[in-house]
C-alpha cells in the first residue's frame, strides 16, 4: 500500500463520484442512484447546492439535510471515484486522503453507531498531518484544481 498524496487526485468532471456520509443518527449511508452522485470533484466541493462544505458546515444551507433532520448533524463525508486508490474523507473542518477500500468496507447503517463514528475518526486521525487540508469554500481551487 503506497502513501497517498494530493497529486494523485485528478478530477474527472464527466464522471460520477461515489459518496458516503456519517451522521449522528445514521452511522453510514451511501448514495446509490447516479442522479444523486456528484459529477466530478468541483461539483462535490465547489459548485453543487449539496456540496460537502454545506453538508458538514451549515446544515441549514444544505437542502437534503433540511429535508432529513432525523439524520442529525453530518460528522464525516467522503467522495471517491469507483476505481481510484484514494478517497477524500472530510470532517467539518478538514479533508484528508484515505484508502478507498477502507470506506467501501463500511457497512451501510441506518441507525446511530458510535463505533462507526470512532472508526471514521481514527481513519481520519491516522493520516499524515501533511496531507490534511482546511475544508472551506476555496478547498477545490487551492487543493484540487489542476494548475
Amino acid at each position: 500500500m503506497s502513501a497517498l498524496n494530493w497529486s494523485q487526485v485528478i478530477d474527472r468532471p464527466t464522471e460520477r463520484l461515489e459518496f458516503g456520509a456519517c451522521h449522528v443518527n445514521l452511522a453510514w449511508r451511501r448514495h446509490k442512484g447516479s442522479q444523486n452522485k456528484f459529477l466530478g470533484l468541483e461539483s462535490a466541493f465547489s459548485t453543487s447546492n449539496h456540496r460537502l462544505t454545506l453538508l458538514l458546515q451549515d446544515v441549514n444551507s444544505n437542502y437534503n439535510a433540511q429535508n432529513h433532520p432525523e439524520r442529525g448533524q453530518a460528522l464525516f463525508a467522503a467522495v471517491w471515484f469507483i476505481d481510484s486508490p484514494w478517497a477524500i474523507l472530510c470532517s467539518p473542518t478538514h479533508a484528508t486522503l484515505v484508502q478507498r477500500q477502507a470506506l467501501e468496507a463500511l457497512a451501510e447503517q441506518k441507525v446511530r453507531n458510535d463505533q462507526t463514528v470512532e472508526t471514521l475518526r481514527l481513519l481520519f486521525e491516522v493520516t499524515s498531518p501533511a496531507i490534511r487540508k482546511k475544508l472551506d469554500n476555496s478547498f477545490y481551487d487551492r487543493v484540487l484544481r489542476q494548475r
